[in-house]
């Protein structure tokens, strides 16, 4: 029952985040915990284990909250279903009617690390908040935001993803590291260019000679013309591809084209506000997001009786006064964000498939990242318009960090949200650059 679970050391080259390797949780003194209101995915090694506790003690919760995960009703299916990933989907912990896991304790730590050790967690357990890619034989190790102390690490550190060096693994669960697909999906993605690939998309991202808005709608154009690549055999225009990007970034180029492009504020707003309600009504959020949408409606006079006119001008006012000047005295917070995605979900390739990522195109999922940042921006503003002069980096902190742990762990809404671009046809450059670009605001002041 307490036997070892192997840990391994892995040696990896190029950018890697200084934070993901040198993660502490701090326990007690954390605002949330990790789980509430979330299913815990277990692995059938763990499942296993925990059907061996006493009944006399945590037996008695597995009992009642440890089940396998079914495909249509049949526990049978699961471990076919699951054979992509091994087992690492076997199971799950049930969250209790409170939203909290049936082994926290009362002094909010886990009973099972503290009645058996940390030999007996889960690999979800193990590992969160870190996330665990490898490439090649590679490993990254990143943070997944919906943890308040690693939203503070990430965001926070102006030279967070600045240090060159080993990822290390040692002492965590590495038996189920998330890996790209590498080919054979159902689309053709040119992954010989990973190394590439990446370092120009964190090129444009740092990019700070043009407006954040202008970085992103480049790097759609880049993802837009990767994804016309349909084979090995068109790989060769790849390079060119890559060469002419970055010859954008490091000219400055088309930064005047783009300046004369009109921002649609009225069409932002919409986009938060109807996908923020949506994921509301969906249930499980948990208080803090829903204190920080309740702060965002305030922000802007968002109430029944307000008009759309109205909520557009006071949204304006408040990105314009409070949220832009911030951002840009603190640049790296949203690069930062950013970052942190690109390296999390392999971008623009995506994880290996699971219950938690769906094959999709490179533009696709561009178009995923896209809308996460709109709808984080969007709540910034409003928290921003309430807070005016105080907002600061708490504020950001508790947006972020809500915002992750409400969206980036519900793979229902995530899909959702491409299927919401296509009914709005918000694909296109010039949808892209609706959802992104805030220079009308300045026109309007």
């Amino acid at each position: 029952m307490t036997q070892a679970i192997e840990t391994q050391q892995i040696k990896t080259q190029g950018i890697q985040p200084r934070y993901g390797s040198a993660f502490r949780c701090i326990g007690t003194e954390c605002e949330d915990t990790c789980c509430h209101g979330m299913s815990v995915l277990i692995d059938k090694t763990t499942y296993e284990r925990y059907q061996a506790f006493p009944a006399e003690g945590l037996g008695s919760l597995v009992a009642q909250y440890v089940s396998i995960n079914t495909v249509n009703g049949d526990a049978s299916s699961a471990a076919h279903a699951t054979s992509k990933v091994g087992d690492s989907l076997y199971g799950r912990i049930r969250p209790m009617s409170s939203g909290d896991c049936p082994f926290l304790s009362t002094e909010r730590l886990c009973g099972v690390q503290k009645e058996y050790g940390a030999e007996l967690l889960s690999a979800t357990c193990s590992t969160y908040p870190r996330a665990l890619n490898r490439v090649e034989d590679e490993l990254e190790v990143s943070l997944y935001l919906s943890c308040p102390e690693a939203a503070r690490q990430v965001l926070l550190d102006a030279g967070s993803i600045e240090v060159v060096g080993d990822a290390s693994a040692a002492g965590l669960r590495v038996d189920q590291v998330s890996r790209m697909v590498g080919g054979g999906g159902p689309f053709y993605k040119p992954y010989g260019f990973f190394w590439e690939i990446r370092e120009l998309v964190v090129a444009m991202i740092r990019d700070r000679g043009r407006p954040v808005w202008q970085r992103l709608f480049l790097l759609g154009m880049l993802c837009q013309r990767l994804d016309e690549v349909r084979g090995e055999e068109q790989d060769r225009v790849v390079p060119g591809i890559l060469k002419t990007y970055g010859g954008i970034v490091a000219s400055g180029g088309l930064r005047e084209q783009l300046e004369r492009v009109e921002g649609q504020p009225g069409v932002q707003l919409d986009v938060v506000l109807r996908l923020i309600d949506q994921r509301v009504r969906a249930g499980g959020t948990g208080e803090r997001f829903l204190e920080c949408f309740e702060a965002f409606q305030r922000g802007i006079g968002y109430s029944p009786e307000s008009t759309a006119a109205s909520d557009v001008r006071r949204y304006v006012e408040a990105e314009e006064r409070y949220c832009r000047p911030f951002f840009e005295r603190h640049p790296h917070i949203l690069e930062n964000y950013l970052q942190n995605y690109i390296f999390r979900t392999l971008f623009p390739f995506g994880r290996e498939e699971s219950a938690h990522s769906t094959q999709q195109s490179i533009f696709d999922e561009y178009m995923l990242m896209v809308m996460q940042y709109v709808l984080v921006y969007g709540l910034l503003v409003g928290v921003a318009g309430e807070a005016r002069e105080e907002f600061g980096e708490g504020h950001v902190v508790k947006v972020v960090q809500s915002f992750a742990k409400a969206v980036e762990h519900s793979p229902d809404f995530l899909r959702g949200i491409n299927s919401f671009v296509v009914r709005r046809g918000l694909g296109s450059p010039r949808g892209i650059a609706m959802l992104l670009n805030f220079q009308a605001m300045e026109r309007s002041a």
